[in-house]
Order: C-alpha cells, then structure tokens, then sequence
C-alpha cells in the first residue's frame, strides 16, 4: 500500500509538472532566467550596483536632484522618483497586508480618487515647475524646486499609482477577484499616506541605517509596478484573464511579466549606456536645482 501510494504522489506530481499551466511555468521561468542573466552579467556589480541600472531605466538621475548616502553615494534615482516607486509599493501591498483586501477588484470611492488625482497634479505641476529650471533664462518659473517637494509629490503620485493599478490587476488576473474596494474610505487613504511620510522622514534623516533598504525597495518598486502592467498584459495577450484562484495557477503570468519587465529595463540600459558610455545621471550645464 505504501508503495502504491508513493507511487501515486509521484504521478500526480508529474502530471502536475507537465499539465498546461506547469509547462508554461518552466517556459516562462525559463524566460525570466535568461533575462536575468543577461541584465545581471550586464549592469553593475553589487546590489546597490544593480538597484542603479533600474533608476537607470526609469530615472534621469541627476546628481544634484537626488539624495545621497552619508558617504557621498546618490541613491538609485533622483529624489521624486524615488518617492514615486517606493510610494508605488504603498499603493500595490497596502490594501493586502494592511486592509486584508488581497484581491479586491474595484476601485476606490469617487472622492478618494479625485484626492489622489488631485496628489498626481501635484507631482506634474512641481515637475513642470522643475523641469523648466533645466531649460534657458526667461521661461516661466515659478518657484524654486526642491527635493523635498520632488520627494514629497513622488510619494504621493506613487500610492495614487500603486492604489489605482492594483484593482485592473486583481480584476484581470484572479477568478476569486472580490467585489470590494481596494481602500474603502478616506480614513484608509490617509493611513497608506501616513506610511509614504514615514518614509519620507526615514530618507530625510539622511541616516543610512534607513537609506539602504530604502534604495532597494525603490527599485523594488520600479520593477513591482512595471511587472504588474505587465502580467495584465500578458495575461490578456495569452486568454489567461480570470483563470487563477490558487498563486501556483498565476505564477506561469507572473513569471512572463516579471520577464518581460526585465527584458525592457535591460534594453532601456544597453541603449541609454551605449549612448552615453555611463552608468551617471544625466548632466546639464549650469543647472543647480
């Protein structure tokens, strides 16, 4: 009996491996590892070398708009977009691990979405302001820039992102999908905001004790909300939309996302570096702010 039994596990296991949802998890593992090894043989050494080639993908990195390490060393982006990605990971896991809403698929109230829109005109409005800085003498200004508002209005863009995206994700992923708000209220808004200002005051402290992993968990969330765009896209691109109830039944969807999120920085960064033949920011004569 036992040795039938034994037998049957293994079966099952094997069936399992090679059902259509286990081939296309060793397909799309497989694409993520080459992917992988490609961007990882071609970027920096180190961790913080690699958390630079994604801000390198997705940021200017401009020294004098970035914070930096006690030691001198700029964090992998420019100080908004460093709030905006590490906002982003407010936004995406907040109304799981917080709000118990894991696969909640509508989107917030209407007035709390108008307040996060309203966070978002924030950010664009101070990036015009800043990014007007850059160009000649005599075109509109009006005030000057800092990164503590390039921090402040990143953050705040961030959890509007991550906030708005996650319910389009878990709608088009899960067959469970609830019929919930992802953020029931304006009470709970303000509760991921009030995480965006803690972060905000760890980066500002300047400590490196809190730098660090803040520096990863910002290309952490660069790479978490670029992979989310993309699972849905790959989801709808294979007919796989509203098919997972278990997280072993999406991973085959995770896995291409995630691939093809790092396929894309991959490319951003051999194309931007044979270009500029470096892994800094970008330069602009003249420019302080």
């Amino acid at each position: 009996m036992t040795g039938t039994t034994e037998s049957a596990a293994k079966l099952t296991l094997i069936q399992r491996l090679m059902s259509p949802t286990g081939r296309l998890t060793w397909i799309a593992s497989f694409a993520l590892l080459i992917a992988l090894a490609l961007w990882l043989s071609f970027t920096p050494r180190g961790l913080l070398g690699k958390a630079d080639a994604v801000g390198y993908a997705v940021c200017h990195r401009i020294t004098v708009r970035s914070f930096a390490f006690p030691d001198g060393r700029q964090l992998p982006m420019c100080a908004r977009c460093s709030g905006t990605f590490l906002g982003v990971l407010v936004g995406l896991l907040g109304p799981g691990l917080l709000l118990h809403r894991r696969r909640a698929g509508q989107f917030p109230p209407t007035l709390t979405v108008l307040a996060m829109l309203m966070m978002t005109g924030l950010w664009a409005f101070d990036g015009a302001n800043s990014f007007a800085h850059l160009l000649p003498e005599g075109l509109p200004r009006l005030y000057g820039p800092t990164n503590f508002l390039r921090l402040l209005t990143g953050t705040l863009h961030g959890i509007t992102m991550g906030s708005l995206i996650l319910p389009v994700a878990n709608a088009t992923l899960w067959a469970d999908v609830t019929a919930e708000r992802t953020i029931g209220n304006i009470w709970q808004y303000l509760l991921l905001l009030g995480i965006g200002v803690v972060m905000m005051a760890m980066i500002l402290s300047g400590l490196a004790l809190f730098l660090y992993p803040l520096a990863i968990l910002s290309s952490v969330g660069a790479i978490s909300i670029l992979s989310t765009v993309s699972t849905v896209i790959i989801a709808t691109a294979l007919g796989q939309e509203n098919r997972a109830r278990t997280f072993r039944e999406a991973l085959p969807v995770i896995l291409f996302g995630i691939a093809l999120t790092i396929a894309l920085i991959g490319v951003i960064d051999a194309l931007r570096f044979a270009v500029f033949r470096t892994w800094d920011g970008f330069t602009f004569p003249g420019s302080t702010l």
